[in-house]
């Protein structure tokens, strides 16, 4: 028994423990519109420099570089202050989109959302809309090994 744990030790120190490893990096980018062949288009632009009523684009891509499939993957991320979220702009393909009102403590699908507010002294519970959201939750079941992929969501600029 002696020898084995002896052993051991000089076997683990060199022992890998497979492990998932998502990377995630997020851009902005200012959506303006220009014309091009007589038709107005989007075009994405680095948002350097926002004015009030602009919308930007957020992008978080996101790659599992580790050796182990990575399940239940949550990504979230603030709606700032100083925008508000545009109706049915996020996407994720294969991600369950879910939002908050509260700063990100509770998520829920956007007809589940509520919010109360004191009237005449008494509580009342109200649906919240889009301008009130404060955060977006991608759920992503799986990312395999080496697998990456896109989530995205469009603000406007108060």
């Amino acid at each position: 028994m002696k020898y084995f744990f002896i052993l051991m030790m000089m076997v683990l120190p060199g022992y890998a423990i497979a492990a998932p490893d998502v990377k995630v990096s997020i851009t902005a980018e200012k959506i303006v519109i220009v014309e091009e062949n007589g038709k107005k288009v989007e075009q994405r632009i680095a948002a350097s420099e926002v004015l009030p009523g602009d919308v930007l684009l957020y992008t978080l891509s996101y790659k599992n570089v580790g050796d182990e499939a990575a399940k239940d993957i949550k990504l979230n991320n603030p709606v700032s202050k100083d925008t508000a979220y545009v109706i049915d702009s996020a996407y994720g393909p294969g991600a369950k989109i879910t939002f908050s009102v509260d700063g990100g403590k509770t998520f829920n699908e956007p007809s589940l959302l509520r919010y109360k507010v004191n009237v005449s002294g008494k509580a009342q519970e109200r649906k919240a809309s889009p301008e009130q959201y404060t955060d977006i939750r991608w759920a992503i079941a799986e990312v395999g090994v080496g697998k990456s992929g896109v989530a995205a969501f469009r603000v406007r600029v108060k």
